[in-house]
């Protein structure tokens, strides 16, 4: 059995175990686990665990590549991410939007984070706004800026997670719904 990761990790710069976690990470975001134990990304991660219920909006394209930004993003900060089948201390729903409105293109974002008992604890949102409008808005949505949307995320989460007492006071009340199974672009 041939071991290692193939030229293209390798190309890269991924190493077995960096692939592995990212690809485990991968899947639990995008729902791919199956309903066994939950999956652990890394060996040595801290704090309470978390998992991805959804990211609502996007095209496939761009609901990809968010996703390997996130996992890259997680996985630099040490965040135990799980299999949404498992039983984490919080579920991250996300949304990302775009409009546009008076001669600009706004691409919103939203993830609320539920606790164990399914009541929003945490909402973290931002916005980018850019002048003139585009067929297409989500093209705007080049990687530098998936990756800035994903770094600043995960910097409030992790914010969010070493004090969740503080932030839950502003959290606001929870929506009337709670977080469906994993999927995309609904």
């Amino acid at each position: 059995m041939r071991r290692g990761t193939g030229r293209a990790a390798h190309a890269a710069g991924f190493g077995a175990k960096q692939f592995a976690a990212l690809a485990a990470l991968a899947l639990a975001l995008a729902g791919c686990a199956s309903d066994a134990a939950p999956m652990l990304v890394q060996a040595q991660l801290r704090g309470p665990t978390i998992a991805f219920e959804s990211i609502d909006g996007p095209p496939l394209p761009i609901f990809q590549k968010l996703v390997a930004n996130l996992s890259a993003e997680a996985a630099q900060r040490q965040i135990l991410v799980v299999s949404r089948a498992g039983q984490p201390a919080y579920r991250v729903r996300g949304y990302l939007a775009a409009l546009m409105s008076q001669g600009k293109t706004h691409i919103g974002w939203v993830w609320d984070v539920y606790d164990a008992q399914k009541h929003r604890a945490f909402r973290i949102a931002g916005e980018e706004v850019f002048s003139g409008k585009r067929a297409d808005a989500w093209a705007l949505l080049d990687d530098e800026m998936l990756s800035r949307i994903a770094h600043t995320s995960m910097d409030r989460l992790v914010a969010f997670l070493g004090a969740p007492d503080t932030a839950v006071a502003g959290a606001g009340a929870a929506p009337s719904a709670t977080p469906a199974a994993f999927a995309q672009g609904e």
